[in-house]
């Protein structure tokens, strides 16, 4: 997983290096986001570029039995390629569901790479704290699972 970089304003332009979207239930994951500022203070959108989610086989959950309880993923998967590392994941919650996109980062237009999936497994913490006891979903590139606590 990478390390966060904070988001900039400077000059009208706010660069966000990453975000997501969950647009009526389809994921998206961009990087270099820039926004300009209009004379009425709102920001538009001028450039971002969309990163490929990873294809995923299984998600598991892991739940521990410690107090407070900890909740993580573990995800299996398929980089595009094996010159590509995984990005941070965005983790979108609501009410009793948890999705999660996954994305990979690009290469750039002078690199080259054998192209052959490249499997990874990874382990991303869900943050539950003030959840209430019950049955949730989770969604990580549309591979789902489910856990009760």
């Amino acid at each position: 997983m990478g390390t966060a970089q904070p988001a900039t304003f400077q000059d009208n332009i706010f660069k966000i290096p990453q975000g997501a979207a969950l647009v009526n239930g389809e994921l998206f994951y961009y990087n270099s986001i820039q926004m300009a500022q209009d004379e009425q203070g709102r920001f538009n959108l001028i450039a971002a570029k969309r990163s490929s989610l990873v294809y995923v086989d299984s998600v598991s959950v892991i739940l521990t039995k410690s107090l407070p309880p900890l909740v993580s993923l573990f995800v299996r998967g398929n980089k595009s390629v094996p010159c590509v590392e995984l990005q941070p994941p965005a983790i979108f919650k609501s009410s009793s569901a948890f999705t999660v996109a996954l994305a990979e980062t690009s290469l750039s237009p002078s690199e080259m790479c054998m192209q052959v999936l490249a499997p990874f497994e990874t382990q991303i913490p869900l943050d539950i704290t003030g959840l209430d006891s019950g049955t949730y979903s989770v969604n990580v590139n549309g591979i789902e699972s489910t856990f009760t606590f």
